[in-house]
């Protein structure tokens, strides 16, 4: 998965998770122990899928958020690497 593609997943899956919260008045970090830990009462099928679409969301946004954190801490060493001593250039990877 390229750069480009993890920070556009990132942000929709943010959009999504934000719906939720907004729905719920709860955070995403709290919906999910809740769920994890089996004490969501999801009264039917209907939310048991949404429960399940929040929790695949916010996984999904948390891996996301981690690979691209490992990567723009690759990026940052290289740049150092470039530039030492030196100040960095930062220059746009995508519009």
């Amino acid at each position: 998965m390229e750069l480009q593609d993890i920070v556009q997943d990132l942000h929709a899956l943010e959009e999504r998770i934000r719906a939720y919260e907004r729905k719920y008045g709860i955070t995403s970090h709290d919906f999910h122990e809740l769920y994890q830990a089996g004490l969501l009462d999801d009264e039917g099928f209907e939310k048991t899928q949404e429960f399940t679409r929040w929790a695949s969301a916010y996984e999904m946004k948390l891996e996301r958020g981690t690979t691209f954190e490992r990567l723009s801490r690759e990026r940052v060493a290289n740049l150092r690497r470039q530039a030492p001593g030196r100040s960095v250039q930062l220059i746009p990877q995508f519009g």
